[in-house]
């Protein structure tokens, strides 16, 4: 591995990092989960090579790295908190509805009634 290889393994996870936390954005859950992968995949190919680049250049890509996983997670924190709000209130209106259906008399019911009528 040469030294060209981790700082192309670091920029190109760099923009996957960005593509990313724009697919997160953009409500693309799964691309997303795609590219996180290859992002892994490339940090881990430039951490094993990490000693054939010079230690500033990887700290700095690092820096930029880090950066760009922090917004990554707060965006995903944010749809999670988003789907959680979803799903509660789906299961509100659910709860809701329920009532009102039990509240509602019963097709045996009206049918007795119906025969007592009529």
């Amino acid at each position: 591995m040469h030294t060209a290889e981790v700082e192309s393994y670091l920029d190109e996870a760099l923009d996957l990092g960005r593509l990313e936390l724009h697919m997160l954005t953009e409500g693309n859950i799964e691309q997303a989960e795609a590219l996180a992968n290859d992002r892994g995949r490339l940090l881990d190919m430039a951490w094993h090579g990490r000693g054939r680049i010079s230690q500033d250049i990887f700290l700095n890509k690092m820096e930029q790295l880090q950066s760009v996983h922090s917004q990554v997670s707060a965006e995903a924190r944010r749809l999670h908190k988003l789907l959680k709000d979803d799903l509660l209130r789906t299961r509100r209106q659910s709860q809701g509805y329920s009532g009102y259906r039990n509240s509602m008399p019963t097709a045996a019911s009206e049918a007795r009634f119906m025969q007592i009528k009529g």
